[in-house]
């Protein structure tokens, strides 16, 4: 509560340039971006990636991938259970009780085949839009340990 004849001395306009917020609206744009060209491969930029990722390199415990695509374990496991669901993911038990081991199906693969050519002309458009600079500033943020 604002004590009165208290003068405010903080300076909330501060917030207007908040770097949290400003790499969560670009984000938001990028993944929007990516939808609307991939809205008729029927696969979702987001699925794509895990998808791909599951491609590229193979079974793996579900907290390894969430490790690889930066996401929260929980969040990665609820999108996990859609594609499980559509049956392009399989997950089993793991050697640890706790855990499971996620990989891609043959109709999984299937969908990233399909949905590629439609990805590549999102990455095209996103690459256009962010120029040589942009690209290289996202590219080094994402790898940076920001902990």
């Amino acid at each position: 509560m604002k004590q009165p004849n208290r003068p405010e001395t903080v300076d909330y306009m501060a917030t207007a340039g908040c770097y949290c917020l400003a790499s969560r609206q670009a984000a938001r744009k990028i993944t929007r971006l990516y939808d609307s060209h991939m809205q008729q491969s029927g696969v979702r930029a987001t699925q794509f990636t895990i998808l791909s990722q599951l491609m590229l390199r193979g079974e793996m415990p579900i907290g390894k991938l969430a490790g690889i695509l930066g996401m929260e374990r929980t969040t990665l496991t609820r999108n996990l259970t859609l594609l499980e669901g559509r049956k392009w993911i399989s997950i089993k038990p793991g050697d640890d009780p706790r855990s499971r081991i996620v990989a891609i199906t043959a109709q999984g693969r299937g969908v990233v085949r399909r949905g590629f050519p439609y990805w590549s002309k999102a990455q095209a458009h996103v690459a256009n839009l962010l120029g040589a600079d942009g690209e290289a500033a996202l590219k080094t943020l994402a790898a940076r340990n920001l902990g």
